[in-house]
């Protein structure tokens, strides 16, 4: 007979599975997508083509596709893994944590609320390896054992090379808890595990200068979105400051609880909350409250323990209907996306595609923007621009005549336009690039807010 626990995980993973056996069109991950592509065709990142992320997610899609072959649900049933993976790093947190029943609900929150993300993504493959980081952390913090930093700091550094920002913040964090934990205990081994989480964290990004200057990687990933992101990233703070209002919520609850993990626990999510402030909306923030899920577990069992008849009920009352007001709003967009998108749909058999299919002929290229990435992969054509997407808030004035300029020295058949999904960015049309194409291409197409305009003969 099956344990149950076994049963557990089977039953998520096919859930899992069955709400992502879909193929959307989806721009987020037609970064990647598009990105793996280029590689594909013998392209070389940050020299012939422009990103401002890390290089592990376009190498690992593309290094999947060299074995299995290039197909969209390769590239997802890789994503979909990650997932499942770090589900069970959540639960393995949780159960450093607390041996309580509901440790079984932190991965199952963490599932449903991935069901309307853009999976192929270096947000998906980046917060697996900090997840693991978490966990070989806070195993470590147990006892003190060298090995358990080691392989913390290693998952640390693969964070940072699948997206820059987010691992180094992590990577700052883990090191600055030790050094807290060091003037709290005074003691030198903490020290000497600080010293062996940062030498394993930083040691193997010195591969990345071995294959690109660091001027160039310094530019791109560092200086390019530290002063160019912010400006089309501005969201309303209300959901961080909801989330922030249910940490200090936990922390409250488990405040007699003497343990370091769950100091840890508050500590590291408090940053992680912190990291999302350039995008603080529903998709970057689910993807990074993993552990306030298990805090909440944990505060949920501290308050079953409470009498329910004196004064505190009333408190009770409050708390958990604060605690499942969370939940909602975390699960709400994986339900909306649910009753709006057919399962097992793929974009494949699209109007928009079976058109460029059948008309965009006597070119290899395709030009698809402002902000419509993977359109390339999908088409099975190349993109002439070395730019995934353009953003006018974003790319400087040079970048959208270098795109200008690949755009006569190719040639694409056809260019593919959708400006009502960027006017959130306050995209200005009258641009090198959009002016080129009304100049030189014509509307023979048009799909609800996707359009397509064929060179001119």
């Amino acid at each position: 007979m099956i344990n149950k626990k076994y049963l557990y995980w089977i039953g998520l993973f096919l859930f899992l599975l069955f709400f992502h056996l879909n193929h959307l069109f989806n721009s987020d991950e037609g970064v990647v997508l598009s990105g793996a592509w280029n590689l594909i065709n013998s392209k070389e990142l940050y020299v012939d083509f422009f990103e401002f992320v890390a290089p592990g997610s376009f190498y690992l899609v593309f290094w999947v596709w060299k074995i299995f072959g290039v197909h969209y649900f390769v590239a997802n049933f890789l994503a979909i893994l990650f997932i499942f993976f770090s589900a069970i790093g959540i639960y393995k947190i949780s159960q450093e944590i607390s041996n309580n029943r509901l440790r079984y609900l932190p991965p199952l929150i963490f599932i449903i609320s991935s069901f309307y993300w853009p999976i192929i993504s270096y947000h998906t493959f980046n917060i697996f390896f900090i997840i693991w980081a978490v966990y070989f952390f806070i195993k470590g913090l147990k006892n003190y054992s060298v090995n358990n930093f080691i392989i913390s700091g290693l998952l640390t550094s693969l964070s940072i090379l699948f997206l820059q920002h987010l691992g180094i913040i992590s990577l700052l964090a883990l090191s600055f808890f030790l050094f807290i934990l060091f003037l709290k205990e005074k003691k030198h081994l903490l020290l000497k595990l600080n010293f062996y989480y940062l030498i394993f964290s930083l040691s193997p990004l010195i591969l990345l200068f071995i294959k690109w200057p660091a001027k160039l990687l310094y530019q791109t990933l560092i200086i390019f979105p530290l002063f160019n992101y912010t400006e089309i990233s501005k969201t309303p703070f209300n959901l961080l400051i909801f989330f922030f209002i249910i940490l200090l919520l936990t922390a409250w609850i488990l405040k007699k609880e003497k343990s370091k993990k769950i100091y840890f626990l508050i500590f590291i999510q408090f940053v992680l909350l912190l990291s999302t402030i350039p995008l603080a909306d529903i998709y970057h923030i689910s993807l990074i409250i993993f552990p306030l899920y298990i805090l909440i577990s944990l505060s949920l069992e501290k308050l079953k323990s409470l009498s329910m008849a004196n004064f505190s009920n009333i408190i009770n009352i409050i708390i958990l209907t604060i605690f499942f007001t969370a939940l909602i709003i975390i699960a709400s967009p994986s339900v909306k996306f649910i009753y709006q998108y057919p399962l097992f749909y793929s974009v494949t058999n699209s109007t928009i595609i079976s058109y460029i299919k059948g008309n965009c002929h006597g070119s290899d290229y395709i030009y698809a923007g402002p902000f419509l990435a993977g359109l390339d992969f999908e088409a099975r054509q190349l993109n002439p621009i070395p730019f995934s997407f353009l953003l006018t808030e974003l790319h400087t004035k040079q970048q959208f005549l270098q795109a200008e300029e690949a755009l006569k020295k190719h040639q694409p058949a056809c260019a593919v336009l959708n400006y009502k999904m960027v006017e959130k960015y306050n995209y200005n049309k009258n641009n090198s690039v959009d002016n080129y194409i009304k100049n030189n291409y014509k509307l023979t197409f048009q799909n609800k807010d996707i359009l397509v305009y064929k060179r001119n003969d």
